[in-house]
This record gives structure tokens, C-alpha cells and sequence, in this order.
């Protein structure tokens, strides 16, 4: 055998014994390609027989697909001591949605929401894990059907709901009332809140939200001017809580399947 193929040999075997274990821990449970996070762990992880090249692609899909390697990110800007914990310690749920890549417009970002509340009947002593599963059960279970997250129109039209006893400051913005409520809907019955018609407000600007053509400058170069509110489907992706003494998030359920969360959605 020459040298570099005992290199190559040494390195796989290292990566069988110390980066296997790591993706074993990392999906947890025993998963199959009947699955999408089955899938990725069997695309991740590396066999005894596999080629440089291959290894290579294992090793790109399971640090930047999957997301492994934002794990170990360090702040790259700012201070970390800039870490704002929930008012009064309470944990803060937070819910996102963003619009899908093929219908995002060219040379337009991609248009995205993300609404939170507060767990007004848990601290950072009284939320434990097996509360944080049972939060993103019901998540789940609202917030997705056959793996898919819901889909909501974002648009001008601003719909606010305030509860602040419980919790709700939410400013939902769409082009749709039913839309809107079927969020708020959701969002309150996760902590058992009823919904209350006069409580909800809607405030519709005169403004048009088309997309601007007009450039502006700005550091010294011409940039195109920032869409106001622009109308697109969205949808939820994933929902995390901030937890007083924390330092990371917890996920609760992810389709991107670049987070770690407690709940699977197959």
C-alpha cells in the first residue's frame, strides 16, 4: 500500500471512530432514508470504503446542511454580553416564516416574519425539557400538515393583538384578516389563551407596496431601495425559545433541519 493510500485509510478510520459518534449523538434516534432527517444522517456519515472525494461531500453536508457547525460559532460581530433575557424571566417563544426560493423574485431577498410571546405561567426554574417537548408537540401539530409548515400571506396590512397578561404583543403583518387570525389562533392556543375579537386592530397604510425601482446612496454606492412590505406567500419554518440563563436558544421544531430541535417533522 503506498503512503498516501495509508494516509487516506487513516483518516477514514479516525473519522469512523471519532466524527461517526458525533452524528450517531447529533439525530439521536435510529433514523432510515424513509425519512429527510433519515436521509441526512445516512448522507453524513462516512463508511470504511468510501472514497476522499466522497468523504469530503459527507463531511460538507453534515456542517452546512444540516447545520452542525453553527453549533460552534463564535460572535463575529458586537458583544456577546449583549444577550437581552426575557423580560421579568419569562421564556420567549418565537415562531418563523420565510417565503420559498422559487418564488423569491431575482436579485430580491427573500420576504420573512417571525412572531413571539411570552410563557407568562413559566420562569427560567419552573420550564424544564419535557415542557419544551410537549410546546413543540402542539407546535407541530398546528403548525404543520404532512411535514409542510403553514403558509400565511404576508403583506401591508398591519393586524395587532395585544394580551400583555398573557403574553401577546403580536403585530401580524398580511394582505388577509383570516390569515392573520388563523396565526393569532395558534399562537394563543399553544398556552390555552382565548381568543378575544376586541382585542384585535388592523391598520392599513395608504402607502403602496409595490417594489421600488429608485436607487439610493448609500456608502458610497447606489443601492436599490428596500421594498416596503411587499405581498408573498410564507411559510413556517421553525420555532425556538429564549430561556433566562440560557445562552442558546432551544429549537423546538425545524423543517430546514438546520437546527437540532426536540421534535422530528417527518
Amino acid at each position: 500500500m503506498t503512503l498516501p493510500s495509508r494516509r487516506a485509510k487513516h483518516l477514514i478510520l479516525t473519522l469512523d471512530k471519532l466524527y461517526n459518534p458525533i452524528v450517531e449523538n447529533w439525530f439521536k434516534t435510529e433514523a432510515t432514508l424513509n425519512t429527510k432527517r433519515g436521509s441526512l444522517k445516512v448522507a453524513s456519515l462516512v463508511k470504511k470504503d468510501d472514497s476522499l472525494l466522497l468523504v469530503i461531500a459527507r463531511l460538507l453536508v453534515f456542517h452546512f446542511l444540516v447545520g452542525y457547525f453553527k453549533d460552534g460559532l463564535s460572535v463575529v460581530f458586537g458583544s456577546k454580553d449583549k444577550y437581552d433575557p426575557p423580560v421579568q424571566g419569562h421564556p420567549i417563544v418565537y415562531l418563523f416564516f420565510s417565503q420559498d426560493a422559487a418564488s423569491t423574485p431575482s436579485g430580491e431577498s427573500k420576504v420573512e416574519a417571525e412572531y413571539s410571546f411570552r410563557l407568562m405561567d413559566e420562569t427560567q426554574a419552573t420550564f424544564t425539557e419535557a415542557k419544551a417537548t410537549a410546546l413543540a408537540t402542539e407546535i407541530k401539530n398546528l403548525f404543520l400538515s404532512n411535514g409542510k409548515g403553514l403558509r400565511m400571506t404576508k403583506g401591508k396590512n398591519q393586524y395587532i393583538y395585544f394580551h400583555k397578561e398573557r403574553g401577546y404583543r403580536l403585530r401580524i403583518y398580511s394582505t388577509s384578516e383570516a390569515d392573520a387570525v388563523d396565526v393569532i389562533k395558534k399562537m394563543l392556543q399553544l398556552t390555552n389563551t382565548s381568543y378575544d375579537e376586541d382585542r384585535l386592530s388592523i391598520g392599513t397604510p395608504k402607502r403602496n407596496n409595490f417594489q421600488r425601482s429608485q436607487k439610493q446612496l448609500v456608502y458610497g454606492k447606489q443601492v436599490k431601495i428596500k421594498r416596503y412590505r411587499p405581498t408573498a406567500n410564507v411559510y413556517f419554518r421553525y420555532a425556538y425559545v429564549e430561556i433566562p440563563g440560557k445562552p442558546k436558544p432551544v429549537f423546538l421544531v425545524d423543517t430546514t433541519f438546520n437546527n437540532t430541535a426536540l421534535v422530528f417533522t417527518r
